[in-house]
């Protein structure tokens, strides 16, 4: 008997990107789902997922990974509120960067990232990308 590896998959579009949401200097953006407050919008990127992955099955772990504008990044680190905070709010920090700190974020997805390679870039109307293997 032969195991296949199935690999689940969650898209979300990007509907809207708030004004402070994203800084090239920053290696850190803040998701959330178009249930978010007046405050938040202004610095998050707002995604919706889609009926067909809806996002209350949503399972991501280490190793996982994210594609954002064609650029696939393999999560380093899961902390431990994302499944929750995701599947209820559409929330998780995405953290590009080669390395996970000490003391991760609870609420954050660590992507791999080498400093010197850019941002990707979040556009209106672009999907996310979400896949658990």
């Amino acid at each position: 008997l032969v195991k296949r590896l199935i690999k689940m998959k969650w898209n979300s579009t990007i509907t809207a990107i708030g004004s402070e949401a994203l800084d090239p200097n920053d290696n850190i953006v803040i998701l959330f789902d178009n249930k978010a407050t007046d405050k938040l919008r202004d610095v998050a990127v707002l995604q919706k997922f889609d009926e067909a992955t809806p996002v209350e099955k949503f399972v991501f772990k280490k190793d996982d990974s994210i594609t954002i504008d064609g650029t696939t990044y393999l999560a380093l680190y899961v902390g431990p509120m994302v499944q929750m905070n995701m599947q209820a709010i559409g929330h998780a920090t995405l953290v590009f960067t080669n390395e996970v700190p000490k003391k991760p974020m609870t609420n954050a997805i660590y992507l791999d990232k080498d400093p010197k390679e850019e941002m990707p870039e979040f556009k209106v109307g672009d999907w996310i990308t979400y896949e658990h293997r």
